[in-house]
């Protein structure tokens, strides 16, 4: 049997980087991506800099700015980052057959039989992470091994910006004196927990049995037991269609103004539209959800529509209604969103959509070449605004 060959690329920091490689002025400091306020929002992304000061993702933003006082702190930039993706994806797919991607930032390559052709799998990740470096101008870790679990935590050792290769037979010897942090899945809790119980290094966990990991951690004990042992047969799947794409928006201040929530879910609308005409996809289901403010009690509402569509003002009038079988209407609310799932090819649209489709095209198009915010309707813009 072939032995695999799979690499794991990572990008190092990613929506940080991108602020970085954008703003010359913020290389070299620290920098959380996650939004202006700190009073609710979260870590998206921190660069090195900041994490020297223990920020990390996920954080709170107040705690991210108690931690680091003189952080620079942006939006996220999704659109940017999308765009960075798909630029990134073109550089993956030259030196693969099969990718996988996952998420934004990175994904999983098989080189499994390119070797007389490329050559051999440590030339090819150093070759990966300098053309990354060189086409988007940001930088990437690179791991490699015979499974997808060695490749990650082999791009996991070598970040920032480096290179590791698990050698075939040197497998064991490579991974079981790292700590079991190292490993996909265990975060801190679950390695505090094996703390205690003596459990340090991949190696120790690799010498406990299956009923004793199972008795301690449930079923989650009996895959940790597999991963251990190296037994990751998962192939380097290439991704297929997206089973549904969503969007919400945390507000600033709480809010039960009819008028301020619904410019926020048109503006959601208008982008799960654009982003579903991409696909070259029909929804048909749309959900809706409020979070209100005071209880953080979500409530959700979805529909099956009778005829799939893509159309801008479908999704919102359809949403808008959502919301209002969600919302008592009176109490404020602290977050709003929509997604779209049951997707279906694109077909011929009814004559009859709310849209007209080469109006629709146009603003598309400028989406595409300048960004979401390059056109927007007249209810978006904030009132008092030019």
């Amino acid at each position: 049997m072939r032995r695999r060959a799979i690499l794991h690329v990572d990008m190092d920091a990613f929506f940080a980087s991108v602020a970085q490689r954008d703003h010359a002025e913020w290389r070299g400091k620290p920098v959380i991506v996650g939004g202006h306020s700190t009073k609710r929002g979260v870590v998206a992304s921190a660069s090195y800099e900041a994490r020297a000061f223990g920020v990390r993702s996920a954080m709170p933003l107040y705690k991210a700015k108690e931690l680091c006082p003189h952080a620079i702190l942006v939006p996220v930039e999704m659109e940017e980052y999308r765009r960075v993706n798909a630029q990134l994806r073109g550089i993956w797919e030259q030196f693969a057959p099969v990718v996988e991607p996952l998420g934004l930032d990175e994904a999983y390559l098989d080189m499994t039989g390119t070797e007389r052709l490329l050559g051999p799998l440590e030339s090819v990740a150093y070759a990966l992470r300098d053309a990354i470096a060189c086409q988007t101008g940001l930088s990437a870790s690179v791991g490699g091994g015979s499974s997808k679990l060695l490749a990650k935590v082999a791009s996991k050792a070598a970040k920032p910006a480096g290179v590791c290769i698990v050698r075939a037979g040197e497998e064991a010897a490579w991974l079981h004196p790292r700590e079991v942090g190292i490993i996909p899945g265990v975060g801190e809790r679950m390695q505090e927990r094996l703390l205690q119980l003596g459990i340090r290094t991949v190696g120790q966990l690799a010498g406990v049995s299956l009923p004793f990991l199972t008795a301690h951690f449930g079923m989650q004990g009996g895959d940790l037991f597999l991963v251990v042992q190296g037994k990751d047969p998962r192939p380097v799947s290439p991704a297929g269609p997206p089973k549904s794409i969503g969007g919400e928006e945390t507000f600033e201040l709480d809010s039960a103004d009819p008028v301020f929530l619904r410019r926020a879910l048109l503006k959601i609308a208008c982008e799960l539209g654009y982003r579903l005409r991409r696909h070259d996809f029909l929804a048909g289901t749309i959900s809706a959800k409020v979070r209100y403010a005071k209880t953080f009690q979500t409530v959700e509402r979805s529909v099956t529509l009778a005829a799939p569509t893509q159309d801008d003002e479908t999704i919102y009038a359809t949403t808008w209604d959502l919301v209002k079988s969600a919302w008592d209407g009176r109490k404020p609310l602290r977050l709003i969103g929509a997604s779209l799932s049951n997707f279906r090819p694109d077909a011929q649209l009814s004559l009859f959509e709310g849209s007209s489709p080469a109006l629709t095209e146009t603003l598309d198009r400028l989406r595409d070449r300048y960004g979401m915010g390059v056109i927007r309707r007249g209810s978006l813009t904030n009132p008092g605004t030019k």
